[in-house]
């Protein structure tokens, strides 16, 4: 994975846009002391570097009948990546990601309920190769949703 360089208004950019992904880029600008063109094209380079992605996040709490858990897996070094890639087309799998702990891939899984997780982790997850092990942790409820650094203003 390559490295970019990101400057202080590529920075502040991003901050305005992990705090409204919806925010216009006008009063990205205003709030900035900068012009909009800049700030659409700065935004532009960001999303064709794949730095930026802008996405959207629904509550498992309003919707009803639908749910989140968090599932870390442990898995054999020697598979790691085919585990990665095997995951991330799960449609049922929202997030993936590496860890660096006990264990050594974190995903985010949607279900209607209990029953259904419980399958699809027996059938879809466990099975393959590579998984040693599983740890289901359901959400409850999400207090706070932010993904990227911690702001330094």
């Amino acid at each position: 994975m390559s490295q970019h360089t990101l400057d202080e208004l590529d920075r502040a950019i991003l901050r305005q846009l992990e705090d409204d992904g919806r925010r216009a880029f006008r009063e990205i600008a205003r709030n900035l002391g900068s012009s909009e063109a800049t700030v659409r094209a700065r935004v532009k380079r960001l999303q064709d570097l794949n730095i930026l992605r802008i996405v959207a996040f629904a509550d498992p709490e309003r919707l009803g009948d639908s749910q989140l858990a968090l599932v870390f897996l442990t898995v054999d070094p020697a598979r790691h990546q085919q585990v990665v890639d095997t995951l991330t087309e799960m449609p049922e799998i929202t997030y993936v990601s590496t860890l660096l702990g006990r264990s050594d891939i974190c995903v985010e899984v949607g279900s209607a309920n209990n029953a259904e997780l419980w399958a699809f982790l027996n059938q879809h997850v466990s099975t393959i190769e590579g998984v040693r092990t599983t740890e289901t942790i359901s959400i409850l409820k999400v207090h706070k949703l932010r993904y990227g650094t911690p702001s330094k203003e």
